[in-house]
């Protein structure tokens, strides 16, 4: 049986350079023959919803499958009002039991499920990549000077209270989990070299991605974040999760969406750990595999 999914996106790689971890994620989902990928919404996050939108076409298009919708969503945190997105959202979730991938910022997620006719019941989950543990800072390192900003979830602070007040299910596939697979140079010498022309693509397009991680922060390579939040969806055995509740919280100015026992909220299941080793051969192999 397969499993009825839809995927809100920020895509912001351009062909042979930029932040991968969206496409890497797209390509994983659309070769995943467990997965029924009803719907693609493309955010603003790491680039313009225009752009976002436009490289989620491309990576339909290049994974030969033209049979997935691709919808542009929202374009700002303060873009509240129907698009054509969460028309489609909506009306996917009105067709039965659905799971959500949330990739980017949450907003096109929120203002589709925030509609009075939203059928919530139907919501089995949304896998929202963001969220940490009290204390855990974002470290590729240890030697790391700056800790990485939990992006998606501070680009919709607002849009994520939101989602939490609405109560639907929340899988927060935060860092803690992302950060522990990593894909080397040799890794994107694998997809170079495969003979899939899409991997080849992929491998292309993250070099010079992998190439900061490494030289800026001596890193192994880079964590494909996004791609732990697909991997949950199709071999969620291979987590370790914990079942805490969920406040957003203030350090000072910063907002943290904290998942631990300590704070007081709904609950949320989060991420700690991925068994790496299968969970990584997974990944390539889907990467290579149409």
């Amino acid at each position: 049986m397969t499993r009825r999914v839809w995927i809100d996106t920020d895509p912001a790689v351009t062909s042979g350079n930029g932040e991968v971890d969206d496409v890497f994620a797209l390509v994983q989902a659309l070769r995943s023959p467990e997965l029924e990928i009803v719907g693609i919404s493309a955010v603003h996050g790491n680039a313009s919803r225009d752009h976002g939108f436009a490289m989620a076409k491309e990576l339909v298009a290049r994974c030969g499958r033209d049979d997935v919708p691709v919808y542009a969503g929202c374009d700002s945190a303060d873009d509240k009002a129907d698009n054509e997105a969460t028309l489609a959202m909506r009306a996917a979730i009105a067709s039965g039991p659905i799971a959500i991938a949330a990739l980017g910022p949450i907003t096109t997620v929120t203002a589709a499920l925030s509609h009075a006719d939203t059928v919530l019941t139907n919501v089995e989950e949304i896998v929202f990549v963001g969220g940490r543990r009290k204390g855990l800072e974002f470290l590729a390192v240890p030697h790391q000077t700056k800790p990485f900003r939990d992006f998606n979830f501070e680009q919709d602070v607002a849009g994520t209270q939101r989602l939490i007040d609405l109560g639907v299910p929340l899988v927060l596939a935060g860092w803690e989990s992302a950060s522990q697979l990593w894909l080397t140079p040799a890794h994107l010498d694998g997809l170079r070299d495969s003979g899939d022309t899409t991997a080849a693509w992929l491998a292309t397009s993250a070099r010079r991605w992998q190439r900061r991680w490494v030289e800026e922060l001596r890193a192994p390579g880079f964590t494909p974040f996004d791609t732990l939040a697909i991997g949950w969806l199709t071999h969620p055995e291979l987590f370790e999760t914990h079942d805490w509740p969920i406040a957003i919280q203030r350090d000072g100015e910063r907002p943290l969406l904290i998942s631990d026992p300590s704070v007081t909220g709904p609950t949320a299941l989060y991420l700690r750990a991925v068994d790496v080793e299968p969970m990584r051969a997974d990944l390539l192999a889907r990467l290579i595999t149409p």
